[in-house]
């Protein structure tokens, strides 16, 4: 376990943890069905639930992208994998390892993110999309044209939509998570930090 990543994912919140006894409204509903899918509400849904039915609305989003995506789940972590490492975000890197490992994403693939343009555990749509997912993370406005022309050889309109929203909303999440200071869960210490380039977080540790 890196000290530096486990520094960072254990600082005192922005906003308190709202105990999940407390939830009401949206946000008592989609913390039911995160219960009855993982028996577990996340610190990210305790943080939000502080703004109410706003909140909960942000958390529907979340869920409702997954209940209509059509693309495989392990197509989609793939993604939010590689934008959270692109946005050192301990909080939701961790959290997609986890999730990897119960989809049985390959040990292979997660360890080599950062290669995905030409490590052999990937195959061309999952090259292709990475690409795609980490150009918006970084230069949405300046994406290569021939790498446009791959994304749009390889994939239907809808699946263009979907790896768009999917690596989009990955970073708005980064970014609330980050800013807000959400501690990781006691379960995720262990993996914290794996994938992220800890130089570019370093001083904030220190």
């Amino acid at each position: 376990m890196n000290d530096v990543a486990r520094r960072l994912v254990q600082r005192e919140p922005l906003v308190p943890l709202v105990a999940v006894e407390d939830f009401q409204g949206l946000n008592r509903e989609v913390a039911d069905r995160s219960l009855a899918r993982s028996g577990r509400v996340p610190n990210q849904a305790r943080a939000m639930a502080n703004a109410g039915e706003l909140g909960g609305a942000y958390r529907r989003l979340f869920e409702d992208m997954s209940t209509y995506a059509r693309m495989s789940h392990e197509f989609r972590l793939l993604i939010r994998y590689k934008v959270s490492t692109l946005n050192t975000c301990l909080y939701c890197s961790a959290h997609q390892i986890k999730y990897m490992t119960q989809e049985g994403v390959s040990e292979e693939k997660i360890a080599n993110i950062h290669d995905s343009d030409s490590h052999p555990a990937f195959d061309e749509r999952e090259r292709v999309a990475l690409s795609f997912a980490q150009w918006m993370t970084e230069d949405a406005s300046n994406i290569p044209d021939d790498l446009v022309e791959r994304f749009v050889a390889l994939f239907t309109p809808a699946e263009r939509v979907e790896i768009a929203i999917t690596a989009a909303a990955m970073g708005c999440m980064n970014k609330i998570n980050d800013a807000l200071r959400v501690p990781l869960e006691e379960a995720s210490l262990d993996i914290v930090g794996t994938g992220v380039d800890l130089t570019r977080i370093r001083a904030a540790a220190e």
